[in-house]
């Protein structure tokens, strides 16, 4: 028998170890057990570093529609949509085309907009009570639109997503260059941009391991690294968790965070969830003489750029359907090529590290899945590629969801 009052939370990234603070605060005894022998190990540790409270369209929209067949064929360098022969994986994508319709577009962007409002109030109340650094900047984000059509686009977003708040404006190329000078060398063409003042940057990897050490110091949450969960047996009055190293552990709640492998324990339950492996990669470079300090996304090249005190995080690639976190060196230097030649002087190009790649979960309307399945087992998955954007918000709703121990 598991003990009263303990939650089993599955996987350590930022969803996982947000979720363990906000059971935590509940007053649930919380394990939190990964695979790896530390936190933030998978889609935590290199990604791009932006808080994007403001930047929350769906992926899933009408602009896309256009561009499928494209990507399909490989011909769009940083989006690359696999076309393997694999019935649950054509089920994603027949939901992800029907989630394209500018109907569907506008609620799921809408809901994702609600719900970073509230993960950044969450975040805001966490660092009143509790003083973790993590190099939290308030950096301001502009995200460059390549054309007119790309500009009415993104207004039309804005007045949807305005009730939430988040200040926004549309500038112009020569506005934009004023708020960050290091785009007068931008080397393509860009129509306008939006500008998000109050966007953040922060380093997602070491944010887990503060929050970890003071969630173990004054909630008693206990971490246990090197842990693969290889099943789950979920009863009525609690769930056991089998491991591969043959221990088990039973428990009135268990909660999977596990990222793209969430399915791995779900599905033999008969609890699939739509979520589909995106590969991403990044890398850091020295800062270049005209590094900027406001946060740049490239949105016609699907590429961020983060200031990190003296160095520069580029991240990019959206490859949908692949499961492997290897770094593929040919797919990481034409990204840094491509990187180059649209911001030459931003970095030391030529210094950049042997770089990153990893798994994020995309669900068909770009929102996560946070729900309880049964009484002792629930979910906090599907986050995608604003995994840290959104934690903190998905982790309060998850910890209303399931209340506090009986």
């Amino acid at each position: 028998m598991g003990s009263t009052g303990t939650a089993i939370v599955i996987g350590a990234g930022v969803v996982g170890v947000t979720s363990a603070y906000a059971l935590a605060r509940r007053g649930w005894k919380v394990e939190l057990v990964d695979a790896a022998p530390d936190v933030a190990a998978g889609a935590s540790r290199g990604n791009g570093r932006q808080l994007s409270y403001s930047h929350t369209g769906a992926l899933a929209s009408p602009s896309l529609m256009p561009k499928l067949p494209k990507l399909a064929l490989g011909c769009d360098p940083a989006f690359r949509l696999s076309l393997k022969p694999d019935l649950v994986y054509a089920r994603w994508l027949t939901a992800f085309l029907w989630q394209c319709r500018r109907p569907a577009f506008a609620r799921n962007t809408l809901e994702c907009s609600k719900l970073a409002s509230e993960s950044r109030r969450a975040m805001d109340r966490l660092l009143d009570d509790h003083a973790l650094s993590f190099g939290l900047r308030d950096a301001g984000k502009l995200v460059l639109l390549p054309d007119a059509r790309a500009v009415d686009d993104a207004r039309a977003t804005l007045r949807l997503t305005a009730q939430f708040g988040q200040p926004q404006d549309i500038l112009s190329r020569l506005a934009a260059i004023e708020i960050e000078p290091a785009l007068e060398g931008f080397a393509a063409q860009f129509a306008g941009a939006v500008y998000a003042p109050q966007d953040q940057t922060a380093d997602c990897a070491l944010f887990c391991k503060r929050l970890l050490a003071t969630i173990t110091a004054e909630y008693g949450v206990v971490f246990r690294g090197g842990m693969r969960a290889v099943r789950i047996e979920d009863g009525k009055a609690e769930s056991v968790v089998r491991f591969a190293n043959g221990d088990a552990r039973a428990a009135p709640l268990v909660i999977v965070a596990g990222g793209h492998e969430a399915n791995r324990l779900l599905a033999p339950l008969g609890h699939r969830q739509a979520i589909a492996p995106m590969k991403g990669y990044s890398f850091t470079a020295p800062a270049g003489r005209k590094a900027p300090q406001v946060s740049i996304t490239d949105s016609a090249n699907r590429l961020v750029f983060t200031r990190l005190e003296d160095r520069i995080l580029v991240a990019g690639r959206a490859e949908l359907g692949e499961t492997s976190a290897e770094v593929d060196v040919d797919r990481l230097q034409a990204m840094t090529r491509q990187a180059q030649a649209v911001m030459p002087d931003a970095a030391d190009y030529s210094a950049s590290d042997e770089g990153w790649a990893g798994i994020r979960p995309m669900t068909p309307n770009s929102l996560p899945v946070i729900r309880k399945l049964s009484s002792s087992l629930a979910i906090n998955v599907g986050h995608g590629m604003l995994g840290w954007t959104l934690a903190m918000g998905s982790s309060n709703r998850l910890a209303q969801i399931v209340g506090s121990p009986a």
